[in-house]
Order: C-alpha cells, then sequence, then structure tokens
C-alpha cells in the first residue's frame, strides 16, 4: 500500500515495531481486491463487525512497488476454499445454498458453523465443509434440478430433524461423532438415498413429513466419540455409515 498520509508511531522504543497507525488519508490497494470485496459484501449482509489482518508498506517509490507486487502476484497464496465458496454464491447454487445455512438464524448451522472457512472454538463446520456434504445430499441427477430455494428448504428440513431428534448430541462436538465431518457426509449420503427414491421425473416433489419420519428412525444410532464410530475416517467410513443410516431410515 502507498500511504503517505499515513503516520505510524511506537508504543516503546524497545519495542518499535509495535504501536499506533494513524489513517489520515486513503491508501492505494496493491493486492486484495477480491478478499476485500468479499469482506463488503460480507459486512454489509450480516451488519456484523469483523477483524481483518493487512499489511501496509508506507512511502513506497514506484520501483519499489512494482517489484513488492510481483513478489505478491507469484508467491502469494490464494484465497481460501470457503472464502471462495462465499464470492461464487450469485452464480452457484449450492454456494448460495450452504451460505444461507450458515447465515440464518433458523438454521441448524447458525451456531456451529464458520463462514471464513477458520475454525473456532464451537464452530468446527466450514462453509467449505458444508459445501461438500450437500454436494453429496444434492448429487442424484433428479435432485440437481431443484431449485436454489428447494433445495435450501430440504436442507434445513433435514439436518433441523437431525438437530432436534439429537439436541445435546449436535451441540457437543468433543463428546460426539454426528457433527464430525465424516458422520455429516455419511448422513448426506444417506439422505440422497432417501429424496432419489421420492424425486422421479414424473414426481419432482418432496413430501418433508416422510423425510422428517426417516430421520427420527436413528435414535437407536451411538454418537458418542468413544462408541463404536470413534474409529471412522474419511469418504470410505461416511460412505460405510450411509449404508446404515438408509437401511434405518428406509
Amino acid at each position: 500500500m502507498h500511504a503517505v498520509k499515513w503516520e505510524f508511531s511506537c508504543y516503546d522504543r524497545q519495542r518499535p515495531n509495535y504501536g499506533r497507525l494513524i489513517c489520515k488519508g486513503k491508501a492505494s490497494l496493491m493486492d486484495g481486491q477480491h478478499r476485500l470485496g468479499g469482506i463488503e459484501k460480507y459486512v454489509s449482509e450480516t451488519n456484523s463487525d469483523i477483524t481483518i489482518p493487512f499489511l501496509a508498506f508506507h512511502s513506497l517509490d514506484d520501483d519499489e512497488e512494482i517489484k513488492l507486487f510481483d513478489t505478491i502476484n507469484t508467491k502469494a497464496k490464494g484465497i481460501g476454499p470457503s472464502l471462495s465458496k462465499y464470492l461464487r454464491r450469485d452464480s452457484d447454487d449450492l454456494s448460495w445454498v450452504a451460505t444461507e445455512l450458515l447465515m440464518r438464524k433458523e438454521s441448524p448451522f447458525a451456531l456451529i458453523g464458520s463462514i471464513i472457512g477458520k475454525r473456532v472454538k464451537g464452530r468446527h463446520i466450514t462453509l467449505q465443509n458444508l459445501y461438500r456434504t450437500l454436494h453429496l445430499l444434492f448429487k442424484d441427477s433428479h435432485l440437481t434440478s431443484l431449485t436454489k430455494e428447494e433445495k435450501l428448504n430440504i436442507a434445513l428440513t433435514y439436518y433441523t430433524t437431525v438437530k432436534e431428534t439429537f439436541p445435546s448430541e449436535w451441540l457437543d462436538y468433543s463428546g460426539h461423532r454426528l457433527t464430525h465431518i465424516v458422520c455429516m457426509d455419511a448422513l448426506s449420503i444417506a439422505g440422497c438415498n432417501i429424496l432419489s427414491k421420492q424425486i422421479t421425473k414424473s414426481k419432482k416433489r418432496v413430501d418433508y413429513s416422510v423425510l422428517i419420519k426417516s430421520v427420527s428412525k436413528l435414535k437407536q444410532i451411538d454418537w458418542s466419540s468413544n462408541g463404536p464410530l470413534r474409529y471412522l475416517k474419511g469418504l470410505s467410513g461416511s460412505k460405510t455409515l450411509s449404508l446404515e443410516i438408509t437401511e434405518l431410515m428406509s
């Protein structure tokens, strides 16, 4: 950033790199336009405050700025997959559905999901995780043709019913595996199996009462971290568990 109207004053001469940056004017943005665009949209749409780390360079001449720009664009890491999905929500149905599931207050993921792609205490499901599990839920060819609003309603109904069936397990990430990705993916694969039986070329509507009733049949599953699911890992583990879940739900 070129910032001739920015002044830095250190708090302590013994630690000259720590202090206060006083901004008396705008600076030019060297890199990160897409990130800034995503941040602006997120803040305006959620009316929330977030901490944004950034790196500022003071009073660069033209040659220094060109050299630094070249370094950034040849060695910098790309944006994370979760932010990428967020930025694509207007053009990709599943990105939109995943974002809505994390942002809506009535969603079961509102309190356990992270839209910025960083897991923090209590928020262990990222937007990328949710996007992947939605892909498994709507993988059937008859389901992919549904509108994004229909997909959102189905996802809200399905995962909310799971949460209501296992309320304590849903919020206890350390003690239970229900909301671990391997189990969420298994639930999504099984959900796809149940939904695909309802939706055909001639019948394109989902009977939500059947979906809710199917989930209620899962009460006998032990989701505890020390239970039979403790060694379950990866997509192969998800597929194995989904067979049991589908059988119970059918």
